[in-house]
């Protein structure tokens, strides 16, 4: 560079104007910066960072940068110049590794403020080789190097340095005890408790305390974290709740034990004020969890009412049970003076914790004009009921609202497990009802038994008028043993209504019964596609390779949907046998059937047989069956698919197309 291009730039970095200056730096290159460092360096302490920056990116582009390492570290101590300092922060960090031993040969120098400086770098830099010389650090001299270093290797989460961090808190000063509270938290190996007490009662380090409790404590610090709850000081009380939730989600079962068997009527207290929308989200939360596991029958009410907050509705139902399971007479007695909607919930709570005190009020709450009460009570009756709860249960079925004809459905099946012939007996009036909803319900509910009574009731709800009816009998019939009906499901082969005819022929493929194959033959023919295409693999599964033959006189189905399934079964019958059927389907008019025609000559690698359509397939009309099949070509045939693809891309119009042959012909070996 010549002597008037360096004064050139030299006096635009002169200039007054942060724009001309950044043009300046700006106008210097890499390749001849380095005749220029002195102006790179000036730039290091422009007063504006646009222009710091600048320098500092067009630094770390020189090649020379690495032997200029120290002189980087040197421009710590300008401490007339914070932009100069803060261009070398900067610089060093995005260093990295390579700026290391540097920072550590020079982390002992006489001046405090780059000793700092160079701890915060090493921080930032992140290496694992400069803990040793940041636990060093935790006994220099200079407060702010020391806190430093204990926040530095919180920040590396070094294990390794937690007995340096416990025995430095033995230093008298205040900001490092913190920081070290704050570091042990980050690095969250646990600490001995008897390491951190002798503090609790240091007041600006209380709540630094219980937050590091609530990370790197165990058991033995519940305790003092709930004694913490009750503290004067609010930050702490918050700080407390948050930590017992923090060490419950370590220790879940020893947490909850030990709090399940306190007796403490003003900590609930406390606790319960922190269900108030004033407190933070995440301290509400925490409090309706801690209540839950206090399990003390002061906090119903408070429960109750938050019962209303989406945000904390589970996590208060859950509370409500814990306390049902420890005081259940406490819980039951609580249902007289709460509202419909909290008695819906205190129905789901009895139901959960077993309270079979609570029968009275459930079976009075089921003929409730509330639906959602008599929905709830429906379901406790299913777990806490017994046989006389099967008559008002079963009236339900006639409600007028379904999640009650639900809730009531799934409990008489759950109390017809214990009481079977009791339950057909309520049952059998609503088999024969005028209303086919009614009788649907009570076929739902056969659905849950077993036994040769409810298949004989399910097989004659395959002839009910009804089509719903007859809907609810074949899904019925879906979870049993097929064999042991069949002859009323192939019957229901035949039914006017699609939704049985598909449902039979799916749950006769589930049968194993050689008998189930000449219905199925039969449904072959259906004019429904989808009864077609169930059949289809339902005789596959029964018939096995007997039926191939059958099965690929369907691969010319005009609808593309049995074709496939036809395709797919024979290929699970047949395996690579299938293949000369399998190419024959490439000439089906669907291109969804002569895609998965090639996806199954794919799975088998028939090359030659691949090849030999070739030239066929890469003209097909469809844009998307050519697609597919320069991907199986180039997969599977290598070189030799590069004359095929290569007559295609002459004449190929869809630039999808054509950018998918060129790139499988540059992968292409040329022969």
């Amino acid at each position: 560079m010549s002597a008037a291009d360096r004064e050139k730039i030299a006096a635009l970095m002169a200039s007054a104007d942060e724009d001309v200056r950044l043009e300046g730096i700006r106008s210097l290159e890499p390749a001849t910066a380095e005749q220029l460092l002195d102006l790179v360096f000036q730039g290091f302490g422009d007063g504006s960072w646009r222009v710091r920056k600048e320098a500092a990116d067009l630094f770390l582009r020189l090649p020379v940068r690495f032997e200029l390492v120290g002189e980087i570290v040197e421009l710590l101590h300008a401490e007339e110049n914070a932009g100069l300092r803060n261009a070398a922060v900067d610089i060093l960090v995005r260093m990295g590794r390579d700026a290391l031993p540097m920072l550590i040969g020079q982390a002992r120098c006489p001046d405090h403020d780059v000793r700092k400086f160079i701890v915060d770098i090493l921080g930032e830099i992140a290496d694992p080789r400069a803990i040793p010389t940041l636990m060093e650090a935790l006994g220099d001299e200079d407060g702010n190097v020391r806190a430093a270093a204990a926040e530095n290797l919180g920040k590396l989460r070094a294990s390794e340095a937690v007995p340096r961090l416990l025995d430095a808190m033995s230093h008298p000063d205040v900001l490092l005890r913190f920081t070290i509270l704050d570091a042990l938290g980050k690095i969250g190996v646990p600490v001995p408790l008897s390491r951190l007490l002798p503090f609790r009662n240091e007041q600006l380090l209380r709540k630094a305390l219980i937050d590091c409790l609530g990370l790197v404590g165990d058991v033995s610090a519940v305790s003092e974290l709930l004694a913490g709850v009750v503290d004067p000081m609010r930050n702490v009380r918050d700080a407390s709740l948050l930590s017992l939730v923090a060490l419950a989600e370590r220790y879940p079962e020893e947490v909850r034990s030990f709090l399940a068997r306190q007796d403490v009527p003003a900590t609930v207290d406390t606790v319960t004020g922190y269900l108030d929308e004033s407190h933070s989200a995440a301290c509400r939360q925490a409090a309706v969890r801690v209540l839950g596991w206090l399990s003390n029958p002061r906090a119903l009410r408070s429960l109750l009412q938050v019962l209303a907050d989406e945000f904390l509705q589970r996590d208060a139902l859950a509370a409500l049970v814990s306390i049902a399971l420890h005081h259940p007479q406490a819980v039951v007695a609580a249902w007289p003076s709460a509202q419909p909607l909290e008695q819906a919930y205190l129905a789901y709570v009895y139901s959960e914790a077993g309270c079979a005190g609570a029968l009275p009020q459930l079976r009075a709450a089921l003929g409730n004009g509330d639906p959602r009460l008599a929905q709830m009570a429906a379901h406790a009756l299913g777990r806490l009921g017994g046989h006389e709860d099967l008559p008002p249960l079963a009236a339900c079925l006639r409600h007028g609202d379904a999640d009650v004809r639900d809730a009531a459905a799934h409990s008489l099946g759950t109390l017809g497990r214990r009481f079977a012939d009791e339950l057909l007996a309520v049952l059998e009036p609503l088999l024969t009802d005028a209303d086919p909803l009614r009788r649907s319900a009570a076929i739902g509910v056969l659905a849950r038994l077993d036994g040769a009574a409810v298949a004989q009731r399910l097989a004659m709800a395959l002839k009910d008028p009804a089509a719903d009816v007859r809907r609810a009998a074949i899904r019925a019939l879906a979870g049993t043993a097929a064999h042991e009906h069949l002859l009323a499901i192939q019957l229901a082969l035949t039914d006017e209504d699609l939704e049985v005819r598909r449902a039979a022929a799916e749950i006769l493929g589930t049968s194993e019964d050689p008998e189930a194959i000449p219905g199925l033959r039969l449904a072959l023919r259906d004019e429904d596609i989808w009864v077609r295409s169930a059949a289809v693999r339902s005789l596959g599964r029964i018939g096995g390779k007997a039926e191939a033959q059958t099965i690929g006189d369907l691969l010319g189905d005009p609808v593309g949907l049995v074709s496939i399934a036809a395709l797919e079964t024979l290929a699970e019958l047949l395996g690579e046998q299938s293949c000369p059927q399998i190419c024959a389907a490439l000439d089906h008019p669907d291109e969804e059937v002569v895609n998965v025609a090639l996806g199954l000559l794919s799975r088998y690698g028939t090359a030659s047989r691949l090849a030999a359509a070739a030239e066929a397939l890469v003209n097909h009309p469809s844009w998307n069956v050519r697609a597919y099949c320069v991907r199986l070509l180039a997969g599977m045939l290598g070189g030799q698919a590069r004359p095929v693809l290569e007559r295609r891309l002459a004449v190929e119009t869809d630039e999808a197309v054509r950018q998918q042959i060129a790139d499988a012909l540059r992968e292409l070996p040329v022969s």
